[in-house]
Order: structure tokens, then sequence, then C-alpha cells
């Protein structure tokens, strides 16, 4: 009788786990996208200051050369400059993925060196006729004008000194500060753990900073391979165009888009991505983010300012599998990179949003209290208070699943009536097989019973017709005992 009641419980059993294990996926909405991200978003903020000696140079369209102005000097100019822009925690150790030109000293010297070959190509332009103007722009390829302009630069930087220092600061996301300066004050001094300089030449432009800091809310990058024209996209970062003062400066902005091109790089030895999703400058270095949640680009840079008034204007990122072997071949000496893996608050983040799909409240709410526990000059309780309070409406309705019961009756209340019909019947069906099968074994052993009675009665064994022969000083065995024994 055990066995038959622990056969039943045992398809019983079965059926309501195979019941439950059709649900589908748990999908991560916007909201939940934002929320896991954000808080490894932050504001970088590179100040330089110094000076540069910088020359006055000619150029020559005609002939497509550069030098310098006959009668000129070194010019020399002060450098106080601010540059923002947007970095992802990437490793809970305090590991920052942004844009070289970000953190690089080659922003500040590619902005200086813009200013002077802009009035440079200006006086180049004022000797020249509009007849001359267009006859350049018509027998010059854009291959041809692009490389004379990197021929400017190079020897615009060349013919330059420059003496500046810098200080790299990822403000503190938690911080009540309102001014820059004291935002600075409050933030956290970042060191360079890979860059590349040439960013600007080769369009490579990543790089990994570090903090002092441990126990970070952090995004763990993904693989961009499956990152295709139409997938839906996310961008978080600091647009300059969404300040609207000083009080939200800290105020990330999310966007959604989708990727609406997959193109080559400038030296075509890379793909970039191309979205719709709006960024603006400050934007630089934050994460393209999947539908999964998982950092699969670096946002980069828009369209240009000229090519901007022909239409509309895009966002271009670098994809992640890109950024990593970038961050590798740039490497600073004595520096290394940190093998990225899910940190503490994305892991019980996301097992908090796996329970509360399935109304598993008290136990949601335990994850989700465990991912709060990060660093303690940080506040991510604002991101999950949230999904807290939803998992305390549930458990006050008393609607949560907490246990083996409360499982089992979600899964009866689930079940419909064709399937109960179906499920009685197979019990019913079962049960009888038992209590037949139960019926013809007692019978059996009664008539075992019967025949042993018969045989010591008679002293006489039934099947060969011999009498018994027992042994002195031991009584016959009884047959069925010894069939018992054979069968134990």
């Amino acid at each position: 009788m055990k066995k038959y009641v622990i056969f039943t419980l045992s398809i019983l059993g079965i059926f309501f786990v195979f019941n439950g294990a059709s649900a589908d996926a748990l999908a991560l909405s916007q909201k939940e996208i934002a929320d896991l991200a954000k808080p490894a978003v932050v504001k970088i903020v590179q100040k330089v200051k110094g000076e540069a000696k910088v020359p006055i140079i000619e150029i020559n369209f005609t002939d497509l050369t550069v030098g310098l102005k006959p009668g000129t000097e070194l010019q020399t100019v002060p450098v106080d400059e601010y540059l923002t822009g947007t970095g992802a925690i990437v490793h809970s150790d305090g590991y920052i993925m942004t844009n070289s030109h970000v953190v690089s000293y080659q922003t500040v010297k590619n902005l200086i060196a813009a200013e002077f070959i802009a009035a440079a190509i200006e006086d180049s332009y004022a000797d020249m006729s509009e007849g001359e103007i267009e006859k350049i722009q018509n027998i010059r390829s854009s291959d041809e004008l692009n490389s004379f302009g990197e021929k400017i630069v190079g020897f615009f930087l060349e013919k330059s000194q420059f003496k500046l220092e810098k200080t790299i600061t990822v403000l503190n996301p938690s911080s009540r500060k309102e001014n820059l300066e004291e935002l600075i004050d409050e933030g956290f001094t970042a060191k360079m753990v890979s860059v590349n300089d040439d960013f600007y030449r080769d369009s490579r432009d990543a790089a990994l900073i570090k903090i002092e800091e441990t126990n970070l809310p952090a995004l763990e990058p993904g693989s961009s391979k499956d990152i295709s024209t139409g997938k839906k996209v996310f961008i978080f970062g600091f647009p300059s165009t969404a300040e609207v003062s000083e009080k939200d400066i800290l105020e990330p902005t999310f966007t959604q888009g989708s990727i609406s091109a997959v193109k080559d790089s400038m030296k075509r030895d890379f793909k970039i991505f191309q979205t719709d999703a709006k960024i603006s400058k400050g934007s630089s270095g934050g994460p393209l983010l999947a539908e999964n949640g998982k950092a699969v680009g670096l946002v980069t840079f828009i369209t240009s300012d000229l090519t901007k008034e022909e239409g509309d204007s895009f966002a271009f990122a670098v994809p992640m599998d890109v950024v990593k072997e970038i961050l590798r071949d740039h490497l600073l000496s004595g520096e290394n990179i940190p093998e990225f893996q899910i940190s503490g608050y994305e892991k019980h983040f996301r097992r908090g949003l796996d329970l509360l799909s399935g109304s598993q409240c008290r136990e949601a709410i335990a994850e989700f209290s465990a991912a709060a526990e990060v660093n303690e000059k940080l506040s991510v309780n604002r991101y999950l208070e949230p999904y807290a309070k939803q998992c305390g409406g549930i458990i006050r309705a008393g609607n949560s699943i907490d246990g083996f019961w409360d499982r089992l009756k979600r899964s009866v209340g689930g079940i419909s009536g064709l399937t109960w019909a179906i499920l009685l019947t197979v019990i019913t069906a079962v049960s009888a097989l038992a209590f037949i099968w139960l019926w013809l074994f007692r019978r059996v052993r009664e008539d075992e019973r019967e025949m042993d009675n018969i045989e010591k009665s008679l002293n006489l064994d039934l099947q060969s017709g011999l009498p018994i022969k027992n042994e002195p000083g031991r009584e016959r065995d009884n047959p069925s005992d010894e069939k018992e024994k054979a069968d134990g």
C-alpha cells in the first residue's frame, strides 16, 4: 500500500512540474533595462591646464601643400579646458569603459589645432576666386582632400609644443553638489589603463580607466556578433543638449532606436553600428545596450555638423567585440585588463526580476536587498524600491508563492477542466490496477498458507507424494517461509 501511495504522488508531482515548465523565458522591459544599466553609467570630466605654443601656417590648395607662414613665430596659447563624456562601469573593482577622445590629451591638442587650421583655411580661401575654389573641389576627390586634411593636422601638431597637465575624474552619481568644481572635488580620481591617442586617424576610439573603488554596480560587456540592421537598441549618456540646468548634470539620458546600418570604419578595417537613437555632445563613451540589457557597443560620434544640415542626424558606435580588441592593443605599460564578469548588482537584480515574474516575492525581496549592497559611497535603492514595493503588494494580497504548498496551490488553480478530467481518469485507472494487483497478491498468499497447513497436518509433500523427513532436533521449515526468505 505504501508503494502505491508513493507511486501516485510521483505521478502527480511529475504532472505539476511539467505543467509549470512551459513558461516563457524572462524578457526585460525598457524600464528594467534602464534600472539595470543606470547605476553603472557615469559622467567623466577631463580637466586640462597648461599652455601650448603653436605655429601660424599657410595652406595651398592648388598643389596641396602646407608650411609655416613666413615671418611668424610660435604663439603661446593658455589652456584651461574641461572636457566631459560618458563612461560605463564594466567591472565591480572600478574599471570604466569610455572613448579615448574623452580622456586623451590628444583631444585638447586637436581642438587647439582645429581653431588655428580653420583660420589658415579661411586665409587661403580669401586669396582665391570663387572659380578657383570650385575648380579645386571638382578636380580633387574626397579621399585626396581627406588625406590632405590629415597632412595639415600632422604638420601643425609636429610644429607645436605642449606643456599640459590633466586630471580625470569620475563624478559620484550620488553627489548632491550642483557646481562642477564641487562635483569634481567629491568625485573619484581615475588613472589610465588603456588609451589610443590615434583615435582621430583610425576610428578605434576606446579606452579603459580605473578608480580605486570596489563593489560597484557594473555592466557585463556582451557580444556584438548577433547585432544587425533592424535590431532594437538603447543608449545611456550625458548629452549636453539635454541639460536643463546644473542641477541635473548627473542625470543620464536614456534613448532608444534601432540599428539603421552596419558600415565600414574610416580605414575599412572593422564595422561600425549606425543607429537613430538620439545622442549629442557629451554622450561619447556611453553604452549601446541590446534588448537583453547587455552592453554591445560603445557610442563614439554623431553625424558631423556640416553633414547634419543636409538631413537626419545619426549616432555611431564601435561594436563591443572590437572595443575589447582595441583595449588589449593599447594597454599602458604595467597595466592589465581584468576578466569582465557579471557584478553582484546585476546578478541579484536579474535574479530578483526572475523571481518577481513568478510571484516568488519573499525570495525576490531578498535578492533586491542583496543587489542594494554595493559600495557605500553610491546609492542604488531608488532603482530597486519600485520592484520591492510591487512584491510587497503581492504579498499583502496573499498571492505570493513562497513554498511548495504555494506552488502546488498555484499549479492546481491554473489547471483547466479538460486537464482535470484527464488527470482524474489517469488516477482512477492507476488506482483500479493497484487494487486489483493488491487483491490478487493477497489471494495467492492465502492459498500458499492453506497448502502449507495441509502438508503440515499430513506430514506429506503434496507435490512428490512422499513423507516429509525432518532432521533430528530441527523442525521442518514452512515452505512459504522459505519462499519469503528467497524472495527477500
